[in-house]
């Protein structure tokens, strides 16, 4: 195993130092996770600066000057212990500054980036991107010394942004102390994988980009799941604008399966005026899918125990206030949506009817709304959505619709090219016939796939932003 001594890690560090040679530097400007994105600005004004919203000021990695001041603070650690506060501190100023790789400042000679990875399990890893020719051995991360601390710093060209990951025993996986992230545009046909970035600032102003936020805690579920937010190309404007925002199931999925992501950097070059932030939460283990995104009666004994109650809750109570108080949205529920497709569809239906003064939008395509609301199929005592539009007091909630349906016409939910049509045209015409505004896209052979969702999806983004659906073109 390759081990970095205290004087090798001095000589990969001299790099930052440099960075600091002829002109005066100036401080950057502050970074913690709520500013500049949402909080005010320094000196106490009542909105972000102008820089503040410019994708070059603040979409990038933590500087390399951490990595000095890291070297600094090793050379002076005389015991094991304080070799490891030092290395605590490196990690908390790395993820409150931009999170990994650190960078050199762009008007520096040398382009010099550092990948890190820490603990015995960071032991035999590597970095591959572009750089190397996606080499999954070429760059191994040099344990520092006799700390669990394993690194490796590059030359890396500002080109634009760079991808990568890190692999351990041939396997490729994201870094998790990376914030900015793409899809890597392997189509799993199942959860897929991403990117992570280096120079995040230099991707295509025209798309919007993507922000990874890891184990996210769910206190009422007692797990962690990803979650991945959407900035549209406008949320980096000058304008520094507040946007609303959408919540959307099967985060990864939505994302890599067929990218709802392009969608909607192609719907908000039409239509920027629509533009909005989306949340994808993705789920812990797709186990666990039928049991969150259902909720009681169970539909047939030995189900999963239904857990819909505590996945909103999770949104509703850890999730919202992070998002609300992290990023320039805006809040209400008239500026505020819920979306999914097939079980992720009527969970946002539940959604909707259960917390109206959180969603006051709704979108689902190709949802399970034959689910029962008695826990037995049998569609003749109505299904539980259905029975909720039809019976319940009406809520301040506008609803978009769509599912697919066989060349011939609907037929009952389960036949082959149904797409569930049949009780979702029962929830239209539950709704509309209590007054409420929907929005209903039936498409027909539309098949229940996500290549159909995406196709679907810009209007579901239109719908949010616009009660009529003539202004959609629906």
């Amino acid at each position: 195993m390759r081990r970095l001594s205290l004087v090798l890690l001095c000589a990969s560090l001299s790099s930052a130092c440099d960075d600091s040679e002829g002109a005066p530097v100036v401080p950057p400007p502050p970074f913690t996770q709520s500013y500049p994105d949402a909080g005010p600005t320094p000196d106490g004004g009542g909105g972000p600066a102008t820089w503040a919203c410019q994708r070059q000021a603040v979409v990038k990695g933590a500087p390399m000057s951490l990595l000095a001041d890291l070297q600094l603070a090793m050379g002076r650690a005389t015991t094991s212990n304080e070799r490891t506060q030092a290395i605590d501190r490196f990690v908390e100023q790395v993820e409150a500054q931009g999170g990994t790789p650190l960078v050199s400042d762009a008007s520096a000679g040398r382009q010099r980036v550092a990948f890190f990875a820490r603990g015995e399990s960071a032991r035999d890893t590597f970095v591959a991107g572009e750089f190397n020719e996606w080499s999954p051995t070429a760059t191994p991360l040099g344990q520092v010394r006799d700390t669990d601390l394993y690194l490796a710093e590059v030359e890396v060209p500002r080109t634009g942004p760079q991808p990568y990951k890190l692999v351990k025993g041939g396997s490729f996986f994201e870094d998790p102390r990376a914030r900015n992230v793409v899809w890597d545009r392997l189509n799993r046909n199942d959860v897929g994988q991403f990117n992570s970035l280096v120079y995040p600032d230099a991707q295509d102003p025209a798309k919007g980009r993507l922000t990874a936020w890891y184990d996210v805690r769910a206190t009422a579920l007692n797990d962690a799941r990803d979650v991945f937010v959407y900035t549209p190309a406008s949320y980096d404007g000058p304008e520094c604008p507040s946007l609303p925002v959408m919540y959307v199931h099967d985060g990864n999925e939505s994302i890599t399966r067929e990218s709802f992501v392009d969608a909607a950097d192609a719907h908000y070059k039409a239509r920027p005026q629509d533009s909005a932030v989306l949340v994808f939460i993705a789920l812990p283990s797709q186990d666990v899918r039928l049991g969150q995104y259902t909720f009681p009666p169970a539909l047939a004994p030995g189900w999963p125990t239904p857990r819909g109650d505590d996945y909103l809750a999770f949104i509703v109570n850890d999730l919202m206030p992070r998002v609300e108080s992290g990023l320039r949205v805006k809040t209400g529920p008239q500026e505020t949506g819920i979306s999914g497709a097939s079980l992720g569809g009527l969970i946002s239906v539940y959604a909707g009817f259960r917390a109206p003064e959180k969603f006051g939008f709704v979108g689902t395509q190709s949802g399970t709304l034959f689910w029962p609301h008695d826990g037995e199929v049998d569609r003749n005592d109505g299904n539980a959505m259905v029975v909720r539009a039809s019976a319940d007091p009406v809520v301040p909630v506008r609803f978009y619709v769509d599912h697919g349906s066989p060349s011939a016409g609907c037929t009952r939910d389960g036949e082959q090219g149904a797409d569930d049509c049949q009780s979702n045209l029962q929830f239209v015409s539950a709704l509309r016939n209590k007054g409420y505004g929907v929005v209903h896209v039936n498409e027909v052979s539309g098949a229940h796939d996500w290549a159909f969702w995406k196709k679907r999806q810009p209007g579901l983004l239109c719908a949010f932003r616009n009660s009529d659906a003539k202004e959609c073109g629906l």
